[in-house]
């Protein structure tokens, strides 16, 4: 049975349970990383076939918005997984809340643009404290984008110390598995995506499912 989340967040656990989360259901998440990696190499080497700069933009465009179903669809997974249920490579082609969460994704973009004009820094501090909106739609807490904005600085605001050394933590095991000729990332990036929505439902209240 899920236990509720208890408002507090240790990163040392959220790691754990992405990293039991990553063993449990190692075929379902290698197959979903390779899936995004497969569909985006092909889109982007569709892309070099077009050499009318408009219908290049235009590609571009439809790029990134599959990126952007691919990333709620990993979102979906991880958040799967705490609600007691298995990964699928079918989460990653649904498109509930796609409005919003493009909405927002445009917005977040916009401001962390600004930040990372403005010496940088003050980008990177825009992309942390809005790290969570994502969670926020693709969890059902709302369908606003202003609305999941407004939640990740909320929490994030609130648990800084804790989740920097998450991040931290999830920056340093994603390039360990980089530099592991790239192949690494396809076990280490579910272990942090699990991680980070584990560090959300922690915080927000969600569900977690116990892990053996």
């Amino acid at each position: 049975m899920p236990a509720a989340g208890g408002g507090s967040l240790d990163a040392g656990t959220a790691i754990s349970y992405g990293w039991k989360a990553m063993t449990r259901y190692i075929g379902p998440f290698i197959l979903i990383a390779l899936v995004i990696v497969g569909v985006q190499i092909l889109l982007s080497v569709v892309g070099y076939a077009f050499d009318n700069y408009w219908l290049r933009m235009v590609w571009n465009i439809l790029v990134w918005i599959v990126g952007l179903i691919l990333a709620m669809g990993l979102i979906r997974a991880a958040l799967s997984v705490l609600d007691g249920g298995h990964p699928e490579v079918g989460m990653l082609f649904r498109t509930e809340n796609l409005v919003p969460y493009l909405i927002a994704s445009i917005l977040v973009g916009l401001a962390v643009g600004v930040g990372l004009i403005l010496c940088i820094i003050p980008g990177i501090i825009v992309a942390f404290l809005f790290a969570f909106y994502g969670y926020a739609i693709v969890d059902g807490r709302t369908t606003d984008a202003i609305d999941s904005m407004k939640m990740s600085w909320n929490i994030v605001s609130k648990n800084i110390g804790p989740l920097l050394l998450l991040f931290v933590l999830a920056f340093l095991i994603n390039l360990v598995g980089a530099l592991l000729c790239g192949v690494g990332l396809l076990f280490t990036y579910p272990i942090t995506a699990v991680a980070v929505a584990y560090a959300w439902r922690s915080l927000s209240g969600g569900q977690i499912a116990q892990l053996a």
